[in-house]
């Protein structure tokens, strides 16, 4: 049997759940569980996934093994459950010359692999719609606990996650914030506007956002293959007459016309729009339909920004009808029953979900004081990891206190 030690971090992550019963199958393991669950292993893939010195690289964790090196009538010929709760399985076949054919699982690492979705992020981060009478359900954020607190960072995600929006409050006000907080998330994203952008009025502006005229509900980058999946945008002076932040949740939105009027929502959803964005140095265009479902049908993306549409293309009668039903979408997102409107003060740093979460601002007067933010993007993949590690996190700081 492996002398694998079993303290190693990759183990550590997973909570103890009591194994009931094993029972070998012919294509691999059966494991009834103490809670009545039911969890299934492929022999090969499990053999695969083993955590041995000789299946993992020591340093990345990584398996080394691949299916081409599993034989073909690769079984498992016995499994037992040791006094420690942990699983062994002993295969048919040895792999290499230290193969020893058996191998140890960790019960956690067997019912979160066989019965729970690829999601650990320590609670639920279902999406919940909100409209402007339930935004204020949203929690708000303590800016003086976010960065170093793990209990209130990983409250920050879960909003981000399930809300799609976190409004943190009381940040200190100094311009490096923009890349502390987003970069303790994880990677930034560069775009045409640069690695850090400063949302404020620019006398060559190339973009509606550095000019002071209002910004109804939208989306940023609509023209680009991915758009962004995350921005941030911090308040560094916002003393001018006007210049309100607005939000409104696109899925809320999608999820009323998909009720109110399936058909309508069908044309959103599936009929390509153009967007357009030409400068001096770039020409960036993209089609996609408004509403963005995945392969099984349930809405990932709202892509919306109405300075950035092309001319639509097709027949008369088809352009009038996903004309109709654009405006009818874009009414609602501007509607007083979905957006709310609020000040943000130095210090303070919205953080939404730009595929879920349309955003925009009143118009103001640059003649009454200055009205500055700074902005960056991040991808979503960025949130999904963070929100794991700080489940993590959380984790093995109640079991040192337990």
């Amino acid at each position: 049997m492996s002398s694998f030690s079993f303290s190693t971090p990759d183990f550590d992550i997973y909570a103890m759940h009591e194994v009931a019963e094993l029972n070998v199958k012919p294509l691999g393991l059966e494991i009834q569980w103490a809670d009545g669950m039911v969890s299934h292993h492929l022999a090969p893939n499990l053999r695969e996934h083993a955590a041995e010195p000789h299946t993992s690289h020591p340093i990345t964790r990584e398996t080394m093994v691949e299916p081409q090196d599993i034989p073909v009538e690769f079984a498992i010929t016995s499994a037992q459950l040791l006094d420690n709760g942990f699983v062994s399985v002993t295969f048919s076949h040895t792999l290499s010359a230290d193969d020893t054919g058996t191998c140890i699982y960790h019960p956690g690492w067997l019912y979160q692999t066989g019965l729970s979705p690829d999601t650990d992020f320590g609670a639920d981060v279902s999406p919940v719609l909100w409209d402007a009478m339930t935004f204020h359900d949203i929690p708000k954020i303590d800016g003086s606990l976010v960065l170093d607190d793990t209990e209130e960072f990983h409250r920050f995600l879960l909003s981000i996650a399930r809300y799609g929006v976190a409004i943190v409050r009381g940040l200190s006000p100094e311009p490096e914030m923009i890349e502390k907080l987003p970069g303790k998330i994880g990677v930034i994203r560069t775009s045409n506007f640069g690695h850090i952008f400063d949302v404020e009025t620019k006398p060559e502006a190339d973009s509606n956002a550095y000019t002071s005229v209002e910004l109804r509900a939208h989306t940023d980058l609509a023209t680009r293959e991915y758009m962004p999946g995350l921005q941030f945008l911090f308040c560094l002076q916002n003393d001018a007459t006007g210049g309100h932040s607005t939000l409104s949740d696109g899925f809320a939105v999608a999820e009323f016309i998909r009720k109110q009027d399936p058909e309508m929502f069908r044309l959103l959803s599936t009929v390509p729009l153009d967007f357009a964005n030409k400068a001096a140095t770039s020409d960036y265009r993209m089609a996609v339909p408004l509403f963005h479902n995945n392969e099984y049908g349930q809405l990932i993306e709202v892509r919306w920004t109405t300075w950035l549409r092309a001319p639509l293309r097709g027949t008369l009668e088809e352009m009038a009808l996903i004309h109709q039903a654009q405006r009818h979408a874009y009414l609602l997102g501007n509607n007083e029953a979905f957006k709310v409107s609020f000040k943000l003060e130095p210090g303070d740093m919205m953080c939404f979900d730009n595929r879920r979460i349309l955003h925009g601002r009143t118009s103001f007067d640059p003649t009454s004081g200055g009205r500055r933010l700074r902005g960056c993007y991040v991808e979503r993949e960025e949130l999904w990891s963070a929100l794991r590690i700080a489940a993590r996190q959380k984790r093995a700081a109640n079991q040192n206190q337990s």
